[in-house]
């Protein structure tokens, strides 16, 4: 085959007629599908500009030159000033390869220099001296271009922010934006990376983001005493903190378009745990929400004291105390073992609280109710500052999402306790419900450190047995549900194992698509409606059917999870 039948060109001596066909060929050609087609396709290439520089210059090679000596075109539209003025009466003679090269090089210096000097550039020198070095005839040698992109690409990321500017205008230029993710190389895709990071940093400096005020008030270090920050409505210190967490983990090249400095006082501002506005005010109305409430008691009588609603002066006091509460006993003891423990913890003393909660359940059933309320508050409070103080240590492992769908997730268990409710030991029910409460509320705060055990610590294989496990308990929780129905005795010790059952099977049914966990959750909420709607009108269902039936639904949802699971092996 012919060079010309690779180009897909007719023989011609228009060395830029030949170029733009090799170019055209090369959006189609792509080196690592098929390297010997691209080998071809080079070798065809130079055989055809061979061809051409042998042959008496006609017209169209004329018109090629002349055109060559107008001022290019940049990106943007604006006109470049050519590298060397040519005299209008005569037309040069085409540069050689070496020369062209040796032209290059030196635009591409110019560039860099501009970018690496001690003071800050002009922008539009800046974007002159790039739309020279893209406009270079040497580009048109695949081998030069490969190596200006590659330089290119690395000057423009250790020159931000001074090579802001540019960045679009080369990635448009050389289509970094549009490269598929399987032909990018990890220094494009870091260039793609800090052009996305610079079009949040534009809308930062709008009017209209909600970050906007935050994004201004970080070109600044922070006032210790401001009262503007400390004391006002809404509370900008939380807006500057989860700007901070955003670029830190989405957008980490933005930390080089702020000053450092002014960063570092930031974060030592924010580390120092300053009292939010909210719990600020708290902290100020406390006192008059107290004297109201003092005043109310010493001066109306019993009677008058029905009608006022004065307990409700006690809810800003006793939010104001559970504020200092959990950030003097949450996040100033997770800021010390951040410092003093870093992340060495291993999981038996992250998780602790995990088995600690499941063991209050059956714990508040076999304690004496004398006994059984304090110890199993006690254990309850431990574990949800347990598991409190250790998500906070490692918040970066936190998933709001797994969050919310655990609680959501705990509905249909609470519904269907609260109505077998009357079947449990009278003495023995505020216990237990401590114990549930406590258990439930405890993997939902340590949902991110759960849900980063689970998927990321765990084995493939060994989460498939412990599925089968829980998928075993659960079957024994229904052969225990149709015991109970017949020995009241166990009726207890039934309700405790669907509950453990429920609260194990919550991490794990997060990997459910998200159209399998709706047709579940329905299906559960479904039964329930029915049973409630059978036991009001018809009478047809009492609280011993709910127990049964409830339970053996709450089963069934666990074991369809399970199965669900193990047919899809990378979900499980």
């Amino acid at each position: 085959m012919s060079p010309w039948d690779i180009l897909a060109l007719e023989p011609t001596g228009d060395q830029l007629a030949i170029r733009r066909a090799y170019a055209r060929r090369l959006k189609v050609t792509n080196p690592e599908d098929d390297p010997d087609g691209f080998q071809a396709l080079r070798q065809a290439y130079e055989q055809a500009l061979l061809h051409a520089r042998r042959q008496v210059p006609d017209e169209s090679v004329t018109a090629a030159a002349e055109t060559a000596e107008a001022p290019p075109h940049a990106v943007d539209g604006t006109t470049e000033v050519p590298a060397e003025p040519v005299p209008a009466e005569a037309t040069p003679p085409e540069p050689t390869v070496d020369e062209a090269v040796v032209r290059h090089v030196a635009l591409c210096n110019h560039l860099g220099d501009l970018l690496s000097a001690q003071s800050p550039p002009d922008p539009a020198a800046l974007k002159d001296a790039l739309a020279a070095v893209l406009a270079s005839p040497a580009l048109t040698h695949i081998d030069v271009q490969n190596r200006t992109e590659d330089w290119l690409a690395r000057l423009l990321l250790s020159t931000a922010p001074r090579s802001d500017a540019l960045v679009p205008v080369a990635s448009a230029h050389f289509r970094w934006d549009a490269a598929k993710a399987s032909a990018q190389t990890p220094l494009l895709a870091a260039v793609q990376k800090r052009g996305r990071d610079l079009a949040f940093l534009a809308k930062l400096r709008g009017r209209d983001h909600a970050y906007a005020a935050a994004y201004r008030l970080l070109q600044a270090p922070p006032s210790r005493y401001s009262p503007r920050l400390r004391l006002s409505l809404p509370d900008l210190t939380k807006d500057v903190r989860g700007l901070m967490t955003l670029i830190r983990n989405d957008y980490p090249s933005l930390r080089a378009n702020f000053d450092t400095e002014v960063l570092a006082a930031w974060e030592a501002y924010l580390a120092a745990e300053p009292v939010s506005a909210g719990l600020a005010w708290l902290l100020l109305a406390t006192p008059l929400f107290l004297a109201a409430y003092v005043y109310l008691q010493a001066s109306l009588s019993p009677e008058d004291l029905a009608a006022w609603p004065a307990g409700f002066l006690l809810i800003p006091p006793l939010l104001a105390a559970a504020g200092l509460a959990y950030r003097l006993g949450v996040r100033m003891p997770a800021r010390w073992l951040r410092r003093r423990w870093a992340r060495d913890a291993g999981p038996a003393i992250r998780l602790g609280w995990g088995p600690l909660s499941l063991v209050l359940i059956p714990l508040a059933l076999a304690l004496p109710p004398s006994v059984g309320i304090p110890v199993t508050a006690a254990a309850a409070t431990l574990a949800l500052w347990w598991a409190g103080l250790f998500q906070m240590v490692y918040a970066n492992d936190t998933s709001r999402q797994a969050v919310r769908i655990l609680l959501a997730n705990s509905i249909p268990l609470v519904f269907w306790l609260f109505w077998i409710g009357p079947l449990l030991p009278t003495a023995r029910v505020p216990a237990f419900a401590v114990a549930v409460t406590g258990a439930l509320l405890a993997t939902s705060i340590g949902a991110g450190l759960l849900t980063r055990w689970w998927y990321a610590e765990i084995e493939q294989p060994r989460r498939r047995r412990i599925l089968a496990g829980l998928a075993l308990a659960a079957m024994l929780t229904a052969g225990l549900l149709f015991a109970a129905d017949t020995m009241p005795g166990l009726l207890p010790w039934a309700v405790t194992a669907v509950t453990l059952v429920q609260v194990l099977e919550r991490v794990p049914s997060l990997a459910l698509s998200g159209e399998a966990a709706k047709r579940r959750y329905y299906a559960i909420w479904g039964t329930g409606v029915a049973l409630r709607v059978a036991h009001t009108m018809a009478g047809a269902v009492d609280t011993h059917d709910v127990l049964l039936i409830g339970g053996l639904v709450l089963m069934a949802s666990v074991l369809g999870m399970i199965a669900y699971q193990l047919k899809r092996p990378q979900a499980a």
